[in-house]
């Protein structure tokens, strides 16, 4: 597992470095790569490389939605969300959560809570605090980014699409779901 895990954090950085390269040098205020992605369909080796992203990401998917059946709903559809959209950043990022919690166990990294109970991540207030703030602060963003844009339909598109699992998944932190009650 400590491959996994080196592999995981390889790619967060590099994911990591390319997104700094395109909020730099490029922005966020035409749609979150959203018209790029569609602008590249035209070359039939830059959908091929689309339609292969998109479908190993259907793959993580399909495996997070397995893992995490009977969680919260909330938490599923942000982490589905977010692969969705920002792709192996977040998948890489999942991966580690699962890591951590199959505490070195093969069979509960695979089946998640088929195997019983998962420990929870202990969120402390001040971090809770933030995450709400953040996404506060990330949906005015959106909105200014959003009249930036001039409400040009394809950017709004992908402003909204992009960053409503981030605001979601930053509300999610600043409210964690309640533990089940003992039995």
């Amino acid at each position: 597992m400590k491959g996994a895990r080196i592999i995981a954090w390889v790619v967060i950085a590099i994911m990591g470095v390319n997104m700094a390269n395109v909020a730099i040098n490029s922005g966020m205020d035409h749609g979150v790569g959203f018209d790029t992605f569609l602008a590249g369909s035209g070359d039939p080796w830059q959908l091929f490389i689309n339609n292969d992203l998109v479908t190993g990401l259907f793959f993580m998917v399909g495996w997070l939605i397995f893992r995490e059946r009977g969680g919260r709903l909330a938490d599923r559809i942000a982490w589905v969300w977010m692969i969705l959209w920002w792709g192996n950043i977040v998948v890489a990022a999942y991966v580690l959560l699962a890591l951590w919690q199959a505490c070195g166990d093969d069979r509960r990294f695979f089946m998640g809570r088929r195997e019983g109970r998962l420990p929870g991540l202990r969120i402390g207030g001040v971090v809770r605090v933030v995450s709400g703030v953040t996404a506060a602060l990330v949906a005015l963003w959106t909105c200014a980014e959003i009249v930036k844009v001039g409400f040009a339909p394809i950017a709004i598109f992908g402003l909204v699409m992009g960053f409503a699992p981030v605001i979601l998944s930053f509300l999610l932190i600043a409210w964690p779901s309640r533990p089940a009650a003992a039995a």
